[in-house]
């Protein structure tokens, strides 16, 4: 990225917003090294550093296969909780940190409106939906070997790791960044649930009318 970046400073681009993680620090490994020099760089900047995505409980992502095909969610995170942020509101906070007159020339950390353990998740998607979804508790060890068949073992000892983060209580804060520079409350989990199954039936209807 940082070649690409020194590229287009060189060609003229004077504002660059770049797609971090709130668990990856400035100068951190992989992105956190390209925060540290974003400021360096470019006159206007942002780093985007949201918490966990919403969505990875939907579509064909992370914990959806395990809600879809067993109603259980596998995690070693324990009572840990996370201020999940729908990724269309990290969008629309990208939007204005390109489009403002002035870019934020800071990191942004993104969260959505409250901290919710793996347990609220689970509970709040048996509510919407009607069907029951629990939290299986795992250990460190026994994440890492389920994950190490899914994926190779470097990775998934890195995710069991983020898991333990978790349940340390690393992302168990909340920000108003969405709201102060959107102009908008933050989505809900709650809310993108009833949104998920709303176009779901409503695809269902269509795809019985064709």
């Amino acid at each position: 990225m940082l070649p690409f970046l020194q590229q287009a400073r060189t060609a003229g681009v004077h504002r660059a917003v770049l797609l971090s993680s709130s668990a990856i620090p400035e100068g951190g490994p992989a992105v956190g090294t390209v925060h540290q020099a974003l400021p360096d760089l470019f006159e206007q900047w942002a780093v985007l550093r949201p918490s966990w995505f919403m969505q990875n409980f939907t579509g064909t992502h992370a914990h959806a296969h395990g809600i879809r095909d067993e109603g259980i969610i596998w995690t070693a995170t324990e009572s840990g909780r996370v201020g999940f942020v729908d990724a269309e509101d990290i969008a629309a906070v990208a939007v204005r940190a390109l489009t403002d007159e002035q870019a934020p020339n800071t990191d942004l950390l993104l969260t959505g409106p409250e901290a919710l353990g793996y347990d609220d998740i689970a509970a709040i998607i048996t509510e919407v939906t009607g069907r029951p979804v629990v939290h299986r508790r795992l250990s460190y060890e026994q994440m890492r070997d389920r994950l190490t068949t899914q994926v190779p073992v470097e990775f998934a000892t890195m995710l069991a790791g983020m898991d333990r983060a978790i349940a340390e209580g690393t992302e168990d804060h909340i920000t108003d960044t969405v709201q102060r520079l959107t102009g908008r409350p933050p989505r809900t989990f709650r809310a993108l649930v009833e949104r998920e199954l709303r176009s779901g039936v409503e695809e269902h209807r269509n795809e019985n009318q064709r």
